[in-house]
């Protein structure tokens, strides 16, 4: 690869392909964000079943997204590159020509039931969660396929391609198809360390390789901005498109988070923490999710999930504290003016607001013992990840409510240890912006991309006089709540 010499003229897009949203930053190749820009993703629903959205719709939130970027860009700058950080899981059907023949089923979308053990047949979780790298679901590709092959088979037999929303919108991009081994472990079609697909599950889907887009590296330039895709996006043609990665590892990246001792808590409609490890095999004995991270180095991205609980804690403000638009900001308001300890309320956001009587506490005292709630589940994961050998030296917090207060220093004081917050709700979309900056050789990898760029960090340290209290509340909600029973 050729290394092209940094200049303030090179300005680099990464995109966030979220659940909720397509968020994305302009970047200076030394790391200066010049400008964001957000798009809210629409879904489809039937509540509690199917979860799915437009893909053409989702690509004009992406195009939407370029241009307002592009056009924050000085007159003499000039994209080197785009690259794009994706939530994914997302699974879409298109023809010969690449136009989708249904709607894209979300990952967060509940349709199957046993239709896996009918097509696939009974699966021994262990197997899957070795061969693909995350454990048995049934909210992603694999379980899709399994239902649209049961119930609607006429679907796969007219698709001339099998992909993912991310895949999509490097199609309608640059006119190629593929996708980098970081995704591609979402599909749960890929035999994670051989970066091939695994062929027995293709067969019982009646599928074949060559429907599904190629692997590759991420980091790999997967083609340029197409005429058309040039007008939709105000690009110039030809500008390289980067394959990214999932977006808790481009995260990891935006953040600096390269080295084994180091956690990234990513906070978004799911809490995720994120470690890099060189052993796999811990990474599966914990039943973590497992990412190719830093294959050149043999680090692997493991990771475990407070899943959805942004929607558990936003029932309960809609509930308690305010149905407004601007709920979250009086919930911060609310939090930060509260005792801590929240009077001795206890919240587990994951138990049925129904079932809660807030009896004589107040809404400050309940916003306050909402955020000590998650941050009480994250102690209990980390804890018994220490107690398995685990050594963290630092722990780094993106996403939204990194960005507000008093959240990240209650996570802090929790924890009781000391926090950096770092590029805050767009640090996946900066991950891919160097993921852009890698592939085109302003970067040769991610360390050098750390000693290129300059982001702001925040740093907390824990109160220690919050220390007693702390550590007895947290007692008090292990005994509370029944810590075992979540699928973290």
């Amino acid at each position: 690869m050729i290394h092209k010499p940094t200049s303030h003229n090179q300005y680099l897009i990464g995109l966030d392909l979220g659940t909720s949203a397509v968020k994305g930053v302009i970047m200076q190749s030394d790391g200066n964000i010049i400008a964001r820009s957000k798009a809210k993703t629409e879904y489809n629903m039937m509540p509690g079943v199917v979860i799915q959205f437009d893909a053409e719709k989702f690509y004009e939130n992406v195009v939407k997204v370029i241009r307002e970027l592009v056009n924050a860009m000085p007159k003499d700058g000039t994209v080197e590159a785009l690259s794009m950080a994706s939530a994914s899981g997302n699974t879409l059907l298109t023809d010969d020509y690449g136009k989708p023949l249904y709607p894209a089923i979300s990952w967060m979308d509940k349709r199957v039931t046993d239709e896996m053990d009918k097509v696939l047949g009974k699966m021994d979780p262990a197997d899957v969660h070795r061969i693909v790298g995350w454990p048995l679901s049934k909210q992603f590709p694999l379980a899709h396929l399994s239902w649209i092959k049961y119930h609607r088979p006429d679907l796969l037999k007219n698709a001339s391609k099998v992909c993912m929303t991310t895949d999509y919108i490097n199609f309608r991009l640059t006119g190629n198809l593929g996708i980098d081994q970081s995704t591609a472990t979402t599909f749960y079609l890929q035999e994670q360390e051989s970066s091939k697909w695994y062929l027995p599950y293709l067969k019982s889907l009646g599928l074949t390789s060559q429907m599904l887009p190629p692997i590759f590296s991420t980091g790999t330039v997967l083609g340029g901005i197409t005429y058309d895709a040039a007008n939709d996006t105000c690009l110039q043609t030809g500008t390289p498109v980067v394959l990214g990665a999932f977006d808790h590892p481009c995260a990891a990246r935006g953040s600096g988070v390269l080295n084994e001792d180091e956690i990234l808590l990513s906070c978004g409609t799911s809490w995720v923490g994120f470690l890099p490890v060189k052993n796999r095999n811990f990474a599966l004995n914990q039943k973590m999710l497992i990412d190719p991270f830093l294959r050149a180095e043999n680090i692997w991205g493991a990771m475990f999930s407070l899943s959805a609980v942004a929607l558990r804690v936003d029932e309960y403000i809609c509930r308690f504290i305010s149905d407004s638009s601007d709920r979250y900001s009086e919930f911060d308001k609310l939090a930060a003016n509260a005792v801590p300890g929240a009077g001795g309320l206890i919240i587990d956001p994951y138990a049925d607001p129904d079932d809660f009587i807030s009896g004589h506490h107040s809404k400050h005292e309940i916003a306050r013992a909402i955020m000590e709630g998650v941050a009480f589940h994250l102690r209990h994961r980390i804890d018994s990840l220490k107690s398995d050998g685990l050594k963290i030296s630092s722990i780094t917090m993106v996403g939204g409510p990194s960005e507000s207060y008093p959240w990240p220093q209650i996570v802090c004081d929790v924890l009781g240890m000391e926090l950096s917050v770092v590029n805050g709700s767009c640090a996946g979309a900066a991950g891919a912006a160097i993921i852009a900056g890698i592939g085109v050789g302003i970067y040769a990898d991610e360390r050098d991309a750390v000693k290129k760029t300059s982001f702001n960090k925040n740093i907390l340290t824990p109160d220690k006089n919050l220390e007693v209290l702390y550590t007895d509340r947290y007692r008090d909600f292990q005994t509370r709540v029944n810590l075992s029973s979540r699928n973290l």
